[in-house]
């Protein structure tokens, strides 16, 4: 099991992503909320707000990423994985069973 992690620019294509994510096995539930970024892109110091996705998911980060980047609206989105130590049973089984159908 782990949480990826992706920003958008707006909250329209937060609920799109979230939702092709989940309908497609590639995520039990994603959850979106508001944020301030400051960031350099391209030599350009930018202050944009974005929605970020915390995805939760047990498919593998390669097939979930390549996903995420065909339906992503920027050229470098930020995929990020991070792979809890510890994770209540319970909720880590119903984690692996919404996602089989992405693993397939």
């Amino acid at each position: 099991m782990r949480f990826l992690i992706t920003s958008v620019a707006k909250k329209k294509e937060a609920k799109k992503l979230s939702k092709k994510l989940v309908k497609k096995g590639f995520a039990a539930c994603v959850s979106s909320f508001s944020a301030k970024s400051i960031y350099l892109w391209q030599e350009k110091l930018c202050d944009e707000k974005e929605q970020i996705l915390l995805i939760k998911t047990d498919v593998k980060f390669k097939k979930v990423a390549k996903f995420i980047r065909k339906h992503h609206s920027y050229k470098t989105p930020e995929i990020l994985a991070l792979k809890p130590k510890d994770v209540f049973k319970k909720y880590e089984n119903w984690i692996k069973k919404s996602t089989k159908k992405g693993k397939k």
